[in-house]
């Protein structure tokens, strides 16, 4: 194990097999999306197993994550910043993953929203998610594969209200923690994780969510404060939660 400040992530692309041939959610190489649903809430039940993920494509590098505050952007960002920018940026998968070193000693739940959609899971199992159902002009808890895990407030379109929230729980070291994200369609990709903690007290924003402190892996530098300030994301940058993170080399 090698001591990060973030979370370790590589990106598999869903529509393409690793002997480089088109699966059964991209027939003739066009993404079927809801068929790409239901394989990512199949991959996600399954916990994201590495020998599932070892079946489709992966992209030619890695990069680790340290907070997530991705301004809405062309898809085709996420594929060149894996090393492989000739991968079609529809019916991606990004993978996120790293085990406990340090973890508040304060019962926490993770919010946010992301497009296409966001999952996160704790020893396998998930803990949060959120997804953009094509078609839609709220954020939906409703339908992602099979999933049913948090509520998801219903009031905002892709201005980042209409946050979902996960259950709260207690991160202790050790416990293996994966952040995925995916891009299903094409097109725009951009959203938000965050960090509530139990008890705490928040102001709320103008469509009356919680303004939470974002997800940060190890400590922000002045700099990085900056930096997320920028984002034009509303943050909590008070006593933000701190995780320290190792992954397996």
């Amino acid at each position: 194990m090698t001591d990060v400040t973030g979370l370790r992530g590589y990106l598999y692309d869903l529509k393409t097999t690793a002997e480089f041939e088109f699966t059964d959610i991209a027939k003739n190489g066009k993404v079927n999306p809801d068929e790409c649903y239901e394989l990512i809430g199949d991959l996600a039940r399954k916990g994201f197993r590495q020998k599932d993920l070892d079946e489709f494509r992966i992209g030619d590098t890695y990069c680790d994550l340290k907070n997530l505050s991705l301004k809405y952007s062309a898809a085709a960002v996420a594929p060149a910043a894996f090393g492989t920018p000739e991968i079609d940026p529809t019916g991606i998968l990004i993978v996120y993953k790293g085990t406990i070193e340090e973890a508040p000693d304060k019962e926490i739940r993770f919010g946010g929203w992301f497009d296409d959609a966001m999952l996160v899971l704790v020893n396998g199992k998930v803990v949060f998610y959120t997804a953009w159902r094509e078609g839609k002009t709220k954020y939906k808890s409703a339908e992602f594969g099979k999933f049913r895990a948090n509520k998801v407030k219903e009031t905002g379109g892709m201005t980042g209200s209409g946050d979902a929230y996960g259950d709260y729980l207690q991160l202790r070291k050790g416990d293996v923690v994966q952040i995925a994200l995916a891009e299903i369609p094409g097109g725009k990709i951009g959203g938000v994780l965050k960090v509530q903690v139990k008890g705490q007290s928040y102001r709320n924003d103008k469509n009356d969510d919680p303004i939470l402190h974002p997800f940060i892996a190890g400590k922000l530098s002045r700099d990085e404060e900056k930096a997320l300030e920028k984002t034009g994301f509303e943050y909590n940058l008070r006593s933000i939660p701190e995780f320290k993170f190792a992954v397996a080399e």
